[in-house]
């Protein structure tokens, strides 16, 4: 896949103006940054309009940089995530069946593809829903349970009134008794998918809670019960599902919400801090 786009890039049709040869060149010799990239990023870079960008890709005969990205993924070789030195003992390691060296590629593959949803619109509308919400409730279950606490704990040093919600009351009251406006819940759940956590979309969303749903692709009744649905790759893998791709997700969340808080952040960990000395959390 990759000698076929390289061979278009490099091709006379390709090159006929400047900004054409600006492209070409861009796409050539950054081939393995382009899982990376968008096409805002790449004519920023080339001091090109987007459009200038969009409509070469088109003469390539892709509909926009997401096309391309599809096609370095197709790739058995997948050029476009190379880890440049151990890569050809990773080829080398699959071409052998090991199975580990297959379960890291399928690793690499899907943070191309974390990457690409951190660049969509839902992305920026989960982190502006995470921010400006009065009360943010994190909900998870089975084997993905521990990742949402963790996530939860995280965002409580970002901002205040931040809680992770079990249901053992058998209610979530404290999450859908109306008493709160601009409340979100942040349900993570993927395969399978745990009983309750439909029904709880549901129910937050007649409370008038904002429902941001983290899942996979294997989810049918995802667009169903949430405002903002973030999906990410399912497990291919022979043995279990990882927590790679998942973890990746919450701590590039974690991070873009920090930057956008900036110094309001410093000062609530710093408050946080003084508490922890002050009831003897850490050693001195």
């Amino acid at each position: 896949m990759a000698q076929r786009i390289l061979k278009l890039v490099q091709s006379d049709e390709l090159r006929r103006s400047k900004s054409d040869r600006l492209i070409a060149h861009y796409i050539e010799r950054n081939l393995a940054e382009i899982p990376f990239e968008t096409a805002k990023s790449i004519a920023t870079r080339l001091e090109l309009s987007p459009m200038t960008v969009g409509r070469y890709l088109r003469r390539m005969g892709f509909d926009g940089l997401d096309q391309l990205k599809h096609e370095l993924r197709r790739g058995s070789s997948n050029p476009a995530w190379q880890v440049k030195g151990p890569v050809d003992r990773l080829r080398e390691d699959i071409r052998e069946g090991k199975l580990l060296a297959g379960l890291i590629q399928e690793q690499i593959n899907n943070l191309g593809l974390v990457y690409e949803l951190t660049t969509s619109p839902e992305w920026q509308q989960a982190i502006e829903a995470l921010i400006g919400a009065s009360e943010v409730y994190v909900a998870a279950y089975q084997n993905v349970r521990g990742i949402a606490q963790y996530f939860a704990s995280q965002l409580s040093y970002t901002r205040s009134r931040v809680q992770f919600v079990d249901g053992l009351n058998g209610t979530y009251s404290e999450l859908l008794d109306g008493s709160v406006e601009g409340r979100v819940l942040f349900l993570h759940d993927v395969r399978r998918f745990a009983a309750k956590a439909r029904p709880l979309a549901m129910e937050a969303r007649r409370a008038g809670v904002k429902v941001i749903l983290y899942t996979d692709e294997y989810c049918p009744w995802a667009a169903e019960v949430s405002d903002i649905c973030l999906v990410v790759p399912g497990s291919h893998g022979p043995l279990w599902d990882g927590a790679a791709t998942t973890i990746a997700v919450m701590d590039l969340m974690l991070s873009n919400i920090i930057v956008v808080l900036g110094d309001e952040v410093s000062e609530r960990v710093g408050m946080l801090t003084r508490l922890q000395d002050v009831f003897g959390d850490f050693e001195a």
